[in-house]
């Protein structure tokens, strides 16, 4: 649904208001490993991302930096190779940049292959370091599922409280009734920082990615109640939508609905493309 929102969307970037959500990348996104083809770079790019992945979750989720990296950004903190003999001006100043948003402890955390252990610990398990130049199938499914993932909750999570900053900061009640409306359009009970939980195990388990319409229906109704009172909001999203009679027709025209106005609003704030739910591999 959210795929096929952002091919119908509306993206003349005039329609863009800037300023009021920060465009950067709360997470790297998941194509910078797909579009690496020389397996060495590939593995030095998963091994900084695996020893930096923890740090900066935690940083993101406890102390959230004011701005977030851009893609390119995020390509040179996860090369350490110096490609350029003589870096111009410009690379070093946006080295420069990078380290200022991602903080020392980051950078220091991601230094390369040198010194390297044998393995490394990935959601309680152990990776070899020697795999991720051609990582098993199923830990790269699941290290991208976990990249989507985060960027879109913690997107969701900048965008609400860009829209709606009054009831964030109204009260410290108020505050705790938006975060706990927030965490419950997901699954588990880890909030936004669901990598602390083990992978899913079955589709019952993908909250508004799940195949089965019932086992969706209570994540869409979630969404739609977060987003009710966003900035020109269809009268429809204001509703709680129910399946009747088996026939769920009703709730894929409001979890289109849904998707279609999360889509066009974030890119009306964001000037791009927003981080999408992917569904998750099983293996």
């Amino acid at each position: 649904m959210f795929v096929a929102a952002w091919r119908e969307a509306d993206k003349n970037l005039q329609r863009v208001s800037s300023g009021l959500v920060d465009p950067g990348y709360h997470f790297l996104k998941p194509t910078l490993f797909v579009n690496v083809s020389m397996p060495e770079r590939k593995k030095i790019y998963l091994f900084n991302w695996l020893s930096a992945r923890a740090l900066w979750i935690s940083q993101v989720d406890l102390r959230s930096p004011s701005r977030f990296p851009s893609p390119q950004m995020w390509r040179d903190f996860l090369n350490t190779i110096d490609t350029d003999p003589l870096p111009s001006t410009q690379t070093t100043l946006r080295k420069s940049a990078v380290q200022d948003i991602l903080g020392e402890g980051i950078i220091n955390s991601a230094q390369g292959l040198a010194g390297a252990p044998e393995e490394i610990t990935w959601r309680g398990m152990q990776v070899k370091i020697s795999s991720l130049s051609n990582p098993p199938l199923w830990f790269i499914w699941s290290l991208l599922w976990e990249l989507y993932e985060l960027n879109f909750r913690y997107e969701l999570y900048a965008l609400d409280r860009g829209l709606i900053p009054n009831l964030w900061s109204s009260s410290d009640e108020m505050w705790l009734t938006c975060q706990t409306l927030l965490y419950s359009i997901f699954p588990g009970e880890s909030g936004l920082v669901m990598w602390s939980e083990s992978l899913p195990q079955d589709s019952c388990k993908l909250g508004l990615c799940a195949t089965d319409v019932l086992t969706a229906l209570p994540y869409i109704n979630k969404f739609c109640h977060l987003l009710s009172v966003w900035p020109g909001v269809p009268a429809r999203l204001q509703y709680l939508v129910e399946m009747k009679d088996q026939d769920d027709k009703e709730v894929y025209a409001v979890f289109s609905l849904v998707c279609g106005f999360y889509v066009q609003t974030a890119f009306d704030f964001l000037r791009r493309q927003p981080s999408l739910l992917r569904m998750f591999q099983f293996v």
